[in-house]
């Protein structure tokens, strides 16, 4: 008799998830099988389900599995696996998002999930939640920072230059402080006055109120900057960030893109930044994102952790936690054990 297991099913665009029994997969060549014990609910995911995303018919062959993070226990290793072992304590991420005929096999909205041994790395003893919580934003920002503008990676001594985070109370700027500040730069941020403090024990040395109406000028003064780098994303901010950039021009990252008019001297790099380490054009980020960097962040706690709910419930509360995080009605983050 095959072995199942149970994965929260989408049928169709719209159409709500069905929870039911589907054939465990066994892995292949540099795969590993593992068992799912955290589901962070993206607002991504909460677009696709709903069918407010258009891209979503296009991502996937119905029936589909949604979700690209997952942590949890390595099950069973594929041939030619060495870097992991059976038990392992793992946050890992698939290709669910990005290779259509995936999503199925890596989908982490089920019990037991299929991913390439490249991009799993071990969490030591932090909790499953937070291991899933803390990769997504970090190395969104981690990928922005190093992989697209050049940042170099931690350890550097005596860097005379600064950076900027704009809208840095968000778990992605939070991130992109105590990266920048690790490698060893002066680090500038725009955050909320009562977010004050806690970015100055992040590693900012000088915070700006983003609603200030001479916030620009007062950025100004304390630049110039090496790099330029917005966790909110919206157009006040990447106006802002190309008027700072001014007369010179440059580039500064983006976590969102947008139809605004940029001048012609500045580049905002904006990309999937979350799914960079997917392509294999970034092996060598990959290599050093999975084997070195996070477990090295994660076991060592190095990062601040995030706020989160948990639902009850297992893969059927997954409906309603995507709702929920659609319409807004959550504060942080919901977290859904699919061995419930």
């Amino acid at each position: 008799m095959s072995e199942e297991h149970h994965a929260a099913l989408i049928t169709g665009v719209a159409k709500p998830l069905q929870v039911g029994s589907v054939p465990t997969i066994q892995p292949m060549q540099g795969e590993v099988l593992i068992r799912n014990y955290a589901i962070a609910v993206q607002p991504l995911d909460a677009k696709m389900l709903l069918g407010s995303y258009s891209g979503a018919g296009s991502l996937h062959s119905f029936p589909a599995v949604f979700g690209s993070s997952g942590a949890g226990v390595v099950e069973k290793l594929g041939a030619g696996v060495t870097s992991l072992a059976f038990g392992d304590r793992v946050v890992f991420d698939t290709r669910a998002y990005t290779k259509a005929d995936a999503n199925r096999r890596e989908g982490t909205w089920q019990q037991l999930v299929i991913c390439d041994a490249a991009t799993v790395a071990k969490i030591g003893e932090i909790a499953f939640e937070q291991a899933v919580l803390i990769d997504f934003p970090l190395q969104t920002a981690v990928a922005a920072l190093h992989l697209f503008l050049g940042m170099g990676k931690p350890g550097n001594a005596g860097v005379e230059e600064k950076v900027l985070v704009w809208g840095s109370g968000g778990a992605v700027g939070s991130y992109a402080v105590q990266y920048a500040k690790s490698v060893g730069y002066t680090v500038v941020v725009t955050a909320s006055v009562r977010d004050a403090d806690r970015q100055k024990g992040l590693g900012a040395s000088d915070v700006i109120d983003y609603k200030a109406a001479d916030a620009v000028e007062r950025l100004r003064e304390l630049g110039p900057y090496k790099y330029l780098f917005t966790g909110s994303g919206d157009p006040v901010s990447q106006k802002a960030l190309s008027s700072l950039l001014q007369p010179e021009g440059g580039k500064f990252a983006s976590v969102l893109g947008g139809d605004m008019e940029l001048p012609t001297n500045i580049e905002r790099v904006y990309r999937p930044f979350s799914q960079a380490a997917q392509s294999e054009e970034n092996g060598d980020f990959r290599a050093w994102w999975y084997g070195e960097y996070l477990p090295n962040v994660l076991q060592n706690n190095l990062v601040d952790p995030v706020k989160f709910t948990k639902r009850g419930g297992g893969l059927a509360a997954l409906q309603q936690a995507s709702a929920d995080v659609f319409e807004g009605k959550v504060r942080g983050k919901i977290i859904i054990n699919p061995q419930e």
